[in-house]
């Protein structure tokens, strides 16, 4: 686990006293929202989105968080509720449950958990301050072109055979996409059916390939 990748063979025995392995279905919540904070989970394998719901009911995305990070560790800390929901998105997801309780004393007897732990909450941090410059890039468009630009930096490989293509493997739905950049459904579907038709992009099992990314940062920087 990159979480932990620096820890001495003594704190992983310690915090896995308190740790239990859990696989969820794409859809599946890890937990919702109010529930207690008895734990927090490391992301062994999968994507995790963090989801919080307005008064009207509407649904909104404040993060993904991928494999080797985690989630709720501030809610833990704090012996509150979490504030949002933990959803596996994008096919099955491997976690590890680790109590709060044990983490807590972990962090009093040891400076490399503190640590481990700062790293964390930066993370999370930067991945919701993501979400922030996504949303307040502008028009749709340039939402939408912010939106696949930060996938590409955080989950994009080369999609290989020579070419600039980048595959994403986060299989996100329209109506998700719609939640990260705060938009309509159909508004969303309208305009990624425009960049499928110019070639910019193309649906593949398990997310995406984008093909010009050149094109989205050209949208971004006009």
């Amino acid at each position: 686990m990159e979480l932990f990748s620096t820890l001495e063979p003594g704190d992983l025995a310690r915090l896995a006293r308190g740790a239990r392995h859990r696989r969820l279905a794409s859809g599946e919540p890890l937990w919702l929202t109010g529930e207690r904070a008895a734990h927090f989970a490391v992301i062994e394998a999968g994507i995790v989105q963090i989801r919080q719901t307005t008064p009207t009911g509407d649904g909104v995305v404040v993060g993904l968080f991928r494999t080797g990070e985690a989630v709720g560790l501030a809610a833990a800390l704090e012996h509150g509720l979490f504030p949002a929901d933990a959803i596996a998105i994008g096919g099955a997801v491997d976690v590890l449950s680790i109590r709060a309780d044990v983490l807590r004393e972990a962090l009093e007897t040891s400076v490399a958990v503190g640590l481990a732990v700062n790293r964390a909450l930066l993370q999370h941090t930067a991945a919701l301050r993501a979400k922030i410059d996504i949303v307040s890039a502008g028009s749709v468009p340039r939402r939408l072109a912010a939106l696949m630009i930060y996938l590409i930096e955080r989950f994009g490989r080369p999609a290989g055979s020579g070419s600039d293509a980048v595959a994403v493997e986060v299989n996100l739905t329209r109506e998700e996409i719609s939640q990260l950049v705060s938009a309509r459904v159909e508004t969303v579907i309208r305009i990624l059916s425009r960049w499928q038709k110019a070639g910019w992009l193309t649906s593949r099992p398990g997310g995406m390939e984008i093909t010009r990314a050149d094109m989205l940062r050209r949208i971004l920087d006009t």
